[in-house]
């Protein structure tokens, strides 16, 4: 055997094997459409999901958090002018609600509490920093 010899296959296996590919072939076409059916379901839930937004008690609790998280962002960079905390509130807020294209806090998805709270204990904005010390600097 030189490895180029052709195949030989029964007249009846080869008809399983043509069955078995005409099966499979169906197996597939209605996995597709499951898959189709079941992100069709996926989308729905998360539009749904989407439209349930934080809670009053939420929004206070993200806004008590990002009024901690200003205060210790001005003290771990030394920025103590009475101007600097709200500045820093209010740039973090700013990332937050333009993060989900909303204009309140009230609109953000309840689903991206997590997120948010992720989102205003890594916040960093050095060009805030730079100008709020050019501030103290200048004197106002």
């Amino acid at each position: 055997m030189n490895g180029c010899e052709a195949i030989v296959i029964r007249p009846d296996v080869a008809q399983d094997l043509s069955g078995n590919v005409e099966q499979l072939g169906a197996y597939l076409v209605q996995m597709a459409q499951m898959l189709q059916v079941m992100q069709k379901r996926m989308d729905e839930f998360e539009a749904t999901a989407k439209k349930v937004t934080l809670s009053h008690q939420d929004v206070k609790d993200v806004t008590g958090m990002i009024r901690t998280a200003a205060a210790d962002y001005c003290l771990k960079y030394d920025i103590l002018d009475p101007g600097s905390g709200k500045a820093v509130r209010l740039a973090m807020k700013k990332a937050i609600l333009k993060r989900y294209g909303v204009k309140d806090l009230h609109d953000v998805p309840a689903i991206a509490r997590q997120a948010v709270e992720a989102q205003i204990s890594h916040w960093t904005d050095i060009r805030l920093v730079m100008k709020r010390r050019e501030i103290i600097a200048g004197g106002g």
